[in-house]
């Protein structure tokens, strides 16, 4: 602290400055950490690269979060924001894939708690798979996959069988954290193991674990017979996580084949009794159908018969026009538009009182910039991490002014989407295009546009199932509720579900 990193090569600087926060951590000294975060801001004028600078953000989104460490969870965290943002442009960099396979498990491990702690499980859920793509035994996220697990089954779903594959696979996770072959453990870890063996054990209490084992995996069962292009269809949605289904977030099982996503129980008025139910299904046929719109523009290897003689001039940069692009684009808007949907849906339900035409899912959280989360969501309470999920996925893309937490493949999509609604955009077959001088064109390649495209449709799910466990911590929150208690309360005859041969 006393000396500095004034005068050193990069790498020393570096090294003194993550090795400086890193104690300070282990000590609990703010003193340490006070000083070392202005290090951090030096380096970063420095424009350091490689592996240097994934260490660097990795150790200073560590050092950020110290200020954290031991507060009360909350929705609105002052430096979780910054550490997300360290993190992603740390797994994010272009040298990340060739870095020391302990430091990539460390970030995206990490990256994982962090969207946890925002309510994201869905996201921290693949970010710890990831880490396991790279080691299969590292300990944390495989501890971390447990706990959230049964988190999320015991809290978050209603379907019996449902909680009982999720509990079943969150046996697997611990079980294998606490086995001999768990990596890269650290006494630091301590904590996390005891609560994972605990879990382990009660799981073994609830639920008989030899007796599944013996009759098989219960994730896989034989696939039903239909044509290849379905089951084509069916398993690119599994293996890209886009079923409307929470057991997809399990891993891509022939157990997951249908979008079973609906509204949890929830109390209306008899009156209308249908509205915030039909409104779900309405964007679940809106996703659904966006989501076959994208499979079929990024899988289809021959001309459409609509594109032949049309007149297309080949200019440059070579453009790519066809049939399955604009279903790629018409995909785009669709999921584009769930988020205000959701935005509706919840200015309805929450009773937030934002006038219909000024109501999208950027206005819904705040009366005005810069002023407090409205009050109707800090009275559903901390527990609703539903519908913080779905405040911190609205930071990601659509809070402009947020940079530093603006999720690097997310950036631009709103870009984007205004110039497929309102301009002109140009998808080309080069690479990285560049825009000819005075051109009124917005140019992405079709790679990166169809990332995008697949991106967001993900979004788009992760924000119907958010809506929809919200809705369920809020009817809970809603039910213990005193005030309500003389309300009368009666149980409608469920909604038949729709056949099948009726939806043309």
């Amino acid at each position: 602290m006393k000396q500095g990193i004034d005068g050193r090569q990069d790498e020393d600087a570096a090294v003194r400055t993550w090795s400086l926060s890193d104690l300070a951590l282990e000590l609990g000294r703010n003193d340490g950490l006070a000083c070392a975060l202005p290090w951090y801001d030096a380096l970063e004028k420095k424009s350091i690269r490689g592996e240097l600078a994934i260490h660097l953000d990795f150790n200073r989104a560590n050092a950020i979060a110290g200020a954290r460490y031991g507060t009360e969870w909350q929705w609105e965290q002052t430096t979780l924001a910054r550490e997300i943002f360290y993190l992603r442009r740390a797994v994010s960099h272009a040298e990340f894939a060739q870095i020391p396979k302990i430091l990539r498990c460390q970030c995206l491990n990490n990256l994982g708690n962090r969207l946890r702690v925002a309510g994201r499980a869905i996201e921290a859920l693949e970010f710890w798979r990831r880490t396991l793509e790279v080691e299969p035994n590292f300990e944390m996220a495989l501890c971390n996959r447990a706990i959230v697990l049964a988190n999320y089954a015991r809290l978050a779903l209603e379907d019996t069988s449902e909680k009982l594959l999720f509990l079943w696979v969150a046996h697997k996770e611990a079980s294998a954290a606490l086995a001999p072959t768990a990596r890269y453990t650290s006494h630091r870890d301590e904590t996390t193991r005891t609560a994972t063996k605990a879990l382990k054990e009660w799981i073994e209490s609830v639920l008989d674990v030899k007796g599944i084992a013996a009759g098989g995996d219960p994730l896989t069962e034989q696939d039903f017979a239909i044509a290849q292009e379905e089951r084509d269809y069916r398993q690119w949605c599994r293996v890209n996580c886009l079923y409307l289904n929470p057991l997809n977030d399990l891993g891509a099982y022939t157990v997951v084949t249908t979008d079973s996503t609906g509204l949890p129980t929830h109390v209306v008025e008899v009156e209308a009794s249908h509205t915030f139910e039909s409104f779900f299904c309405q964007m679940k046929q809106e996703y659904v159908s966006a989501r076959w719109l994208l499979y079929e523009g990024l899988t289809v290897k021959t001309p459409h018969f609509s594109d032949g003689g049309v007149l297309l001039s080949a200019t440059e940069p070579r453009p790519s026009l066809s049939l399955a692009v604009e279903k790629i684009k018409t995909a785009y808007r669709i999921s584009y538009s769930l988020y205000d949907k959701v935005g509706f849906f919840m200015n309805a339900y929450m009773k937030l009182g934002i006038p219909l035409e000024q109501v999208s899912f950027r206005t819904l959280w705040r009366t005005g910039k810069k002023q407090p989360l409205r009050k109707q969501f800090a009275v559903t309470g901390k527990d609703n991490w539903g519908f913080c999920a779905l405040y911190w996925l609205a930071k990601d893309f659509i809070e402009k002014a947020n940079d530093e937490v603006a999720e690097p493949q997310a950036r631009g999509l709103s870009d984007i989407r205004n110039q497929i609604e309102h301009k002109y955009l140009r998808v080309t077959e080069a690479g990285s295009p560049s825009m000819p001088p005075g051109d009124l064109a917005f140019m992405v390649s079709r790679k990166e546009f169809e990332g995008k495209a697949m991106h967001l449709l993900q979004l788009a799910r992760s924000a119907l199932i958010y809506l929809a466990i919200g809705v369920g911590f809020e009817e809970g929150r809603r039910a213990r509720d005193p005030s309500r208690a003389s309300e009368p309360v009666e149980e409608l005859t469920p909604t038949p579900l729709l056949p099948d041969a009726e939806k043309i």
